[in-house]
C-alpha cells in the first residue's frame, strides 16, 4: 500500500471509528431509556444486564454503520479539502476516483463484513437478547404494571391501572382487571376504586385486594333463544380478593429461550421458511375455494353462460308466492343467515390468507435486509465523499449536519417502503431496494462532477441556489409586513 493510500485510510478510520461507536453507544441508551423500569429494582445480577446490553448492541449495527460510513467519508474529504490538501493532491495529477479506491477496498470488505454479521451474528443476538429481555422482565411482574397500559404480562388476564403511590408503588388506583381464563373475550371484567397489591411469601401468588368496585359477567348459555336475551350478571363490593397465579413466572432460568422469530433466522433459514410458508400458503387457497365452491354448491351449475328468460313472455310469479306468509318469512330468515355465514366465512379465510401472505413477505423482506446493507455502505461513501470534497469543512460541524439530514432522509424512506412491503403494497425485493437504488444515482452524479471540476463542486453555485430560493421568500414576508 503506498503512502497516500494510507494516510487517507488512517484518515477515515479515525472518524469512522469514533462514529460507529457513539452511534452503537447512543442507540444503546436509547434501548435502556425504553425498558429501564423492566431492568432495575428486581434484584437481576449485573453481568446479565451485561449480557443483554452486548446483544442489542450486536442488533444495532445495521443502523450505525451507514451512518458511521456517510459521516467519516464527508468529514475526511471535508478536512481534506478545508486544509487545501485536496486540492495539492488533485494539483499533482492524482484523479478523485484514484484517491477514492483505497476506500472503496476498505469499505467493500466492511460491507462482506457486514453482510455475514447480519447473516450469522445478528439473528443469534436477537434470539438470545429478547429471550433474555423477556425472563427479566418476567421477575417481579408487580414492577411492569405501569399506570395507564394495560399489562398482560399474566396468563389470562389483562390489568389496567391509573395510579400506583405508596412507600412500595403497591397501592392502586381506579384498577380495571378483564378475566380471560374462559377464552371467550371480554366477557368479565372487575373494577375498583382503589386496592393494594401485594406478592405471596413462597412467590406463586399476586394478590390484590380491592375497595369499592363490581364485577361484570357476561354469560353465554348453550340455547341460541338464551343468548338472544344476553343474560349478565353484576355485583357490588366493598372489599374483594383477587390472587393472580404466577406459576409462569417461577423460572429463574435467565437464559431460558423462547420461539424463533422472522428475525432471529439466517439467510438459509430463511428461504426453507419462505419455501415452507409458500407450500402452505398454496394449500390454504385451495382449501378455501374448495370450501367456497362446496358452501354453494346449489348453485354449482355453469355460471358462465347464464339462461337469460324471455322478458317479452308472460312474467314468471315469484316463487315465494307458493309459500304461506310464516314459511315466506321463514326461508327469507334461513336465507339471509347462510348468507351471513357465508360472509362470516369469506371473511375469517381472507383474513387468514392476507396473514399468511404478510408473514412471507416479512421474512423475504428480511433476506433482502440482508443484502441491502452491504450495498447502503457502497452507496453512502459515494455521496458522503464527494460532499466533503464540496463543502470542504472537516471537524463535527457542517459535516455533522449534512449527514444527519441525508441519513434522516434515508432512513425515513427505508422504513416506509419497508412498511409497504409489510403491508403486500410492493414486492419484498423493491421495498428493501428501492432506497438505495435512488441515492445510487445521486451518488454518482456527485462524483461525476466533483470529479471533473463541473460548477457543481463550487460552493458559489449553492449560493446562488440558495439566494434564489430565499429571495422570492424574503419579499413575501416584507410584503406581509
Amino acid at each position: 500500500m503506498k503512502v497516500l493510500d494510507r494516510y487517507i485510510l488512517k484518515s477515515f478510520i479515525r472518524p469512522f471509528t469514533i462514529t460507529f461507536l457513539v452511534m452503537v453507544f447512543f442507540l444503546l441508551m436509547q434501548f435502556v431509556w425504553k425498558y429501564v423500569d423492566d431492568l432495575v429494582g428486581k434484584g437481576i445480577e449485573w453481568y446479565y444486564i451485561l449480557e443483554l446490553l452486548v446483544y442489542i448492541s450486536a442488533t444495532v449495527v445495521p443502523l450505525a454503520l451507514p451512518l458511521a460510513v456517510l459521516l467519516s467519508s464527508l468529514m475526511t474529504f471535508g478536512a481534506f479539502g478545508e486544509h487545501n490538501e485536496l486540492a495539492a493532491m488533485r494539483s499533482s495529477g492524482i484523479s478523485l476516483l484514484r484517491l477514492f479506491r483505497v476506500l472503496v477496498v476498505f469499505v467493500a470488505m466492511l460491507a462482506i463484513g457486514a453482510f455475514f454479521f447480519a447473516d450469522r451474528v445478528i439473528p443469534v443476538a436477537q434470539f438470545k437478547g429478547k429471550s433474555l429481555l423477556r425472563n427479566i422482565t418476567k421477575k417481579k411482574p408487580a414492577l411492569n404494571i405501569r399506570p395507564g397500559i394495560f399489562y398482560q404480562g399474566i396468563e389470562g388476564y389483562s390489568l389496567k391501572i391509573s395510579e400506583k403511590t405508596g412507600p412500595e408503588k403497591n397501592e392502586l388506583k381506579n384498577i380495571i382487571i378483564y378475566d380471560h381464563t374462559a377464552k371467550l373475550g371480554n366477557v368479565k371484567v372487575t373494577t375498583a376504586e382503589s386496592g393494594i397489591m401485594e406478592i405471596t411469601p413462597d412467590n406463586r401468588f399476586m394478590i390484590i385486594h380491592l375497595d369499592n368496585g363490581q364485577s361484570y359477567e357476561e354469560h353465554l348459555p348453550t340455547k341460541r333463544s338464551d343468548r338472544e336475551r344476553k343474560p349478565f350478571s353484576t355485583s357490588v363490593f366493598d372489599r374483594a380478593v383477587i390472587r393472580f397465579p404466577l406459576d409462569d413466572f417461577q423460572s429463574g432460568d435467565m437464559r431460558k429461550e423462547t420461539s424463533k422469530d422472522f428475525n432471529m433466522l439466517n439467510n438459509n433459514q430463511l428461504l426453507d421458511a419462505v419455501d415452507s410458508l409458500g407450500v402452505v400458503l398454496s394449500d390454504a387457497r385451495v382449501h378455501f375455494a374448495t370450501s367456497m365452491k362446496e358452501r354453494f354448491s346449489p348453485f354449482s351449475g355453469d355460471t358462465v353462460v347464464l339462461n337469460i328468460p324471455d322478458t317479452l313472455g308472460k312474467p314468471q310469479e315469484d316463487i315465494l308466492q307458493n309459500f304461506d306468509p310464516f314459511r315466506r318469512k321463514l326461508i327469507a330468515e334461513n336465507a339471509l343467515r347462510l348468507a351471513r355465514s357465508n360472509r362470516s366465512f369469506y371473511d375469517s379465510k381472507f383474513t387468514e390468507l392476507h396473514w399468511r401472505e404478510r408473514t412471507i413477505a416479512r421474512h423475504a423482506i428480511e433476506w433482502h435486509k440482508k443484502y441491502s446493507l452491504s450495498f447502503v455502505c457502497f452507496v453512502l461513501l459515494f455521496i458522503g465523499a464527494p460532499l466533503g470534497a464540496i463543502i470542504r469543512k472537516g471537524g463535527m460541524g457542517m459535516p455533522v449536519v449534512i449527514s444527519v439530514f441525508i441519513f434522516i432522509t434515508f432512513y425515513v424512506m427505508s422504513i416506509s417502503f419497508e412498511k409497504m412491503g409489510r403491508e403486500l403494497i410492493w414486492h419484498a425485493w423493491a421495498s428493501m431496494w428501492i432506497t438505495p437504488f435512488i441515492f445510487l444515482p445521486i451518488g454518482l452524479i456527485l462524483t461525476y462532477k466533483t470529479a471533473n471540476d463541473a460548477e457543481f463542486m463550487g460552493m458559489e453555485f449553492w449560493s446562488k441556489i440558495g439566494r434564489t430560493i430565499i429571495a422570492p421568500i424574503k419579499k413575501l414576508v416584507a410584503k406581509k409586513k
